[in-house]
């Protein structure tokens, strides 16, 4: 309680009449403020430090004050300030400056003047930077009233003007290398020695926009030869492996290939902007071509099919209901049918409507003048009919014909084939924690395989059986070649849509000056142009696969054989047994 009254008498008794020019000294490093910044005294006699008062006097600045404590690393506090005499006390407490989440603010009460002082200075500054990985440490040198901050990248220091002093640090980096992270993935593609684990090209959207960030920012990218787990993840000892397993042990800068922005079970890393957006989605085996022989049936669907046979029908009905009332308010003409059985009549109708309905001549034509004109109209609905039949035969002998997909999810929970995955992340990408009772059965048929030799989704195209996980971008690119020639077929009803970053160890100097670049790329639409082009690329390379060629049928007309017109001849052949089955009821009718 002593210590507080006398810390609130001394803040009371501060000379307010002195010329002070700290507010504007310090403006442009408190603008950067995010918490707490706390105070870390020597003594109370540090009260009387005329920078220390105008922190004090700040409004609306959160403080915490500390007297002779040593700072915790499990402290929550992300800004600091300390006081020393001189840069030889500041070398001393090299181990205060270990922590990168914020910044740091350094009173020195006596300026670095003598050419050693200053070298020492320096050294301090090169060594948190190698070590802790950070240079947010501003310097205020109380006599000269300066604030200087290290440009790691120069090796010098530089004067704070304004808020702006440290982003433009990071504006230039002189060359610097940063250790970057890129494999195979949906926008990037690696080329390198497998022997010696060198990096020797890098390709696609996303090693461009590695390359922009690096021209603009000036530095240099050294590419790291990825792991075999190229996305990683947390696994089940608590350990992190592939890229984010890197980040998180802060062994590489940047990671220039795309993650899903969600969470990985680790504050350690974080995201650059998001660059682009992409479906999570399911894939299965190409349902079976449909048989030439029965390829007829299944020329249009089902539904036009049963709307033909129901017309039918009703038009016969039609017919009968005209002829009854024809014959019952003695319209002219019914001479020519009397003594003629109403079931003979209604039966003769029937044959002659679906005579008409399959577009085939009837030997006589009806004796009433409405009977004749609903019969124009019927031949004019037949001819639609039959245009549509005839075009959609023709289209199914041209193109092939499959069996129906599954084209929802809930028709791949009813097939029951299992789920595989190849990355351990997409576990937890697709369905789990949902609560869609379908969405809970499928996650519990993923099944985490490794991709050997031949990759899961040529697995799935030869085998079946089971379902696999991608991107959907990925079909557009290097998998086109397997939807475009009916090996593999996207179901889709996509269950994830994600945002798509860049990843680094959190803290890093370097997210603002990449995002600004990002940005920048962006609102251009340059990223969207590289991605297109990709795909037209794609496009165009399909032509290389011999499958693809022979799918298409290049070069050839289609020519007719035995085998596309044998449905005919079975329907002949039913015809045949069906008219000696009838015969012989009515031979065996007749003779009893």
């Amino acid at each position: 309680m002593a210590s507080v009254a006398q810390l609130i008498m001394l803040i009371l008794a501060a000379n307010t009449g002195q010329d002070n020019s700290y507010p504007s000294l310090l403006a442009p490093i408190l603008r950067h403020l995010e918490n707490t910044l706390e105070l870390h005294l020597r003594s109370t006699e540090d009260f009387n430090n005329i920078l220390v008062q105008t922190l004090l006097e700040q409004k609306d600045l959160p403080l915490k004050v500390a007297i002779n404590q040593v700072v915790s690393e499990s402290d929550s506090i992300l800004h600091h300030f300390f006081i020393y005499e001189d840069v030889h006390k500041l070398h001393e407490n090299l181990e205060e400056f270990t922590q990168s989440h914020g910044f740091y603010i350094v009173a020195l009460e006596r300026s670095v003047g003598a050419v050693e002082e200053q070298q020492l200075m320096l050294q301090f500054m090169e060594t948190i930077w190698r070590q802790h990985g950070h240079n947010r440490i501003y310097y205020v040198q109380q006599k000269t009233k300066e604030v200087l901050l290290y440009n790691p990248f120069t090796q010098s220091t530089v004067l704070v003007e304004d808020s702006l002093s440290y982003q433009r640090i990071y504006s230039n980096l002189h060359g610097y290398v940063l250790r970057a992270y890129i494999f195979d993935s949906v926008y990037s593609a690696l080329y390198g020695d497998g022997a010696t684990k060198q990096v020797l090209k890098v390709t696609g959207p996303d090693a461009k926009v590695a390359d922009t960030v690096a021209k603009h920012l000036n530095l240099t990218l050294n590419y790291i030869w990825p792991d075999d787990e190229f996305f990683g993840g947390r696994q089940p000892n608590g350990t992190f492996n592939g890229g984010i397993g890197r980040a998180h042990r802060r062994e590489l800068d940047v990671i220039f290939a795309g993650f899903f922005i969600k969470d990985y079970l680790t504050t350690r890393i974080q995201f650059s902007a998001a660059v682009y957006m992409d479906d999570l989605c399911l894939f299965v085996q190409k349902a079976q071509r449909i048989p030439q022989s029965i390829v007829p049936l299944f020329a249009v669907r089902l539904d036009v099919w049963l709307c033909f046979l129901l017309v039918g029908f009703i038009c016969s009905f039609i017919w009968m209901c005209l002829r009854a009332l024809n014959l019952a308010v003695h319209i002219e003409g019914n001479e020519r049918v009397k003594g003629v059985h109403y079931l003979s009549v209604g039966w003769r109708i029937f044959v002659d409507t679906w005579v008409v309905w399959v577009r085939v001549n009837i030997n006589r034509f009806p004796p009433f003048n409405s009977e004749r004109i609903f019969l124009a109209s019927l031949c004019l609905v037949s001819v639609i009919f039959g245009a549509l039949l005839e075009s959609s035969l023709a289209t199914a002998y041209i193109r092939p014909l499959y069996y129906r997909d599954p084209n929802t999810l809930a028709e791949l929970d009813d097939s029951q084939i299992p789920i595989y995955i190849k990355h351990s992340a997409f576990k937890d990408d697709l369905f789990f924690g949902s609560d869609y009772e379908v969405y809970r059965r499928l996650n519990a048929k993923m099944l985490l395989v490794g991709e050997g030799e031949d990759r899961l989704i040529s697995m799935v195209a030869k085998r079946g059986k089971f379902a696999g996980v991608t991107r959907s971008a990925s079909l557009e690119l290097n998998d086109r070649r397997f939807i475009m020639t009916h090996m593999v077929h996207k179901i889709p009803e996509c269950p994830k849509t994600y945002h798509i970053g860049y990843v680094l160890p959190y803290p890093s100097p370097y997210i603002e000056g990449i995002n600004n670049i990002l940005l920048h790329i962006l609102a251009g639409g340059i990223l969207d142009f590289w991605i297109n082009e990709m795909k037209e690329r794609a496009k165009m390379n399909i032509h290389q696969y011999p499958e693809y060629l022979a799918e298409l049928s290049v070069g050839k007309w289609k020519v007719f054989t035995l085998k596309d017109v044998q449905l005919a001849f079975y329907a002949l052949a039913i015809g045949c047994v069906l008219a000696s089955l009838v015969f012989l009821l009515e031979f065996w009718f007749k003779s009893s």
